[in-house]
């Protein structure tokens, strides 16, 4: 009996392993496809590729919507896709606890996530410290005159003379926004926008300036590499949906700054405009009102978005970024095509050999941040072609059916052609 059963076994395995069931896709990160890099080196190194898998990962779990306190920044992180324009970024750093925030070119949204522990390459011996609400004060006549006399980096050909008493210092917060107002009109800040990913320890020296032929005011505002430059003092015109420069006739300003903290929600009187409107002096208080950001709460969206995704390319080469994906170097199903392609390739099943290797010798499926990588090889038989598809992680071959090799085949006739 046990000679029986085992020559059934023999029998079961010779026949019946062709028709065992196997999942076909796969997709898991492939970190291959990515480049990574330092931001604030600007360094990118071939071990860096290995981190892929986590910041892929990084802010996939619960969704906070604020932090509270100072925090420390470590490390920032960039990834590019060699072969589109899809990218992430990724910056750790700690307040009370560990923390991860991200940003990708999929979603369009920053997410931050409360982490046990930083990934294992995340250094904590260096660090940017960086505010929970921005910090302001006042700046001294010395340094308003050391701001004149820099490289302005800006091509106004009219004279903008600096104001006395307008200097302040800004020391920008984590995220968040910072709104101007002019009375009740609504203006628009140098800094007004705070996000994560350009946000530096040192403080910004703003000042204003004034054009007497125009009327028009400007902020002279100091960069964190010390050069200066010039922008317009705007406000928002309802009608035409836009910013437009203001013009103050005989302007005067009196700095009226009485705080050094920018609490959240608080009107902060900045400076008082005096100038003249219909042959009578008036007078507009200039307020700042810092805003807390909020990061994105929604529930993780897999593989990006389904606006990435799946694509499936068939190609000559790796897709490296050396090779362009343009045709006919590469082929691309599109549209409904893309339905009918995933179920001829999920339709396969397992086999013990592949084909001939040609031209077009890989397909690849790309899901959001995922991909699959196969082997595409070919058997001609009488009347038809069989498509086998070899995954190299695993070491197995598939074999598309009749009908689904058929249907690749449409979809790509370019393949046939070139055998």
């Amino acid at each position: 009996m046990k000679r029986i059963l085992l020559l059934i076994c023999c029998i079961g395995l010779m026949t019946g392993c062709d028709d065992e069931q196997m999942d076909v896709v796969k997709i898991d990160y492939l970190p291959e496809h990515w480049n990574v890099k330092d931001l604030q080196s600007g360094h990118m190194d071939a071990k860096s590729v290995k981190w892929t898998p986590d910041l892929l990962d990084a802010c996939s779990g619960n969704a906070i919507s604020r932090i509270e306190e100072d925090v420390t920044v470590y490390r920032s992180y960039e990834l590019n896709r060699k072969f589109d324009d899809v990218y992430k970024i990724v910056m750790y750093m700690e307040g009370d606890r560990p923390y991860a925030v991200c940003y990708d070119s999929a979603s369009e949204q920053i997410k931050a996530e409360k982490i046990n522990e930083f990934p294992y390459f995340v250094h904590t011996e260096e660090g940017i410290d960086i505010l929970s609400t921005p910090t302001i004060r006042t700046g001294t006549h010395e340094e308003l005159k050391e701001m004149e006399q820099k490289d302005e980096g800006h091509f106004y050909p009219m004279p903008v003379s600096l104001l006395e008493g307008t200097m302040i210092h800004v020391t920008p917060s984590l995220y968040g926004q910072i709104d101007l107002t002019i009375g009740d009109q609504q203006g628009l800040f140098p800094i007004s926008h705070l996000e994560p990913f350009s946000a530096q320890s040192e403080e910004v020296g703003i000042a204003l300036g004034y054009d007497e032929q125009s009327k028009e005011t400007y902020f002279y505002y100091e960069k964190d590499d010390g050069l200066t430059t010039i922008l317009p003092l705007v406000v928002w015109n309802e009608k035409e949906h836009k910013h437009e420069p203001i013009q103050f006739e005989g302007l005067q300003v009196e700095q009226v700054l009485r705080e050094d903290i920018l609490e959240p929600g608080v009107k902060t009187p900045l400076y008082t405009f005096s100038f003249i409107e219909d042959g009578k002096r008036v007078n507009e208080e200039i307020s700042l009102t810092y805003l807390n950001g909020e990061f994105s709460t929604q529930d993780p969206v897999q593989n990006a978005s389904d606006s990435n995704g799946p694509f499936v390319y068939v190609h000559e080469k790796p897709l490296n970024g050396a090779l362009d994906i343009q045709y006919p170097n590469v082929l691309m199903a599109e549209g409904n095509d893309i339905s009918d392609l995933m179920n001829a390739i999920d339709g396969a099943i397992p086999v013990k050999r592949a084909g001939d290797v040609t031209d077009y010798s890989r397909l690849t499926i790309v899901d959001g941040w995922d991909g699959q990588e196969f082997q595409l090889s070919f058997k001609e038989r009488s009347q038809k072609i069989d498509v086998y598809l070899t995954d190299p992680l695993r070491d197995q071959t598939f074999k598309l059916s009749s009908k689904g090799a058929e249907r690749f085949l449409d979809l790509f006739p370019e393949v046939k052609e070139s055998r």
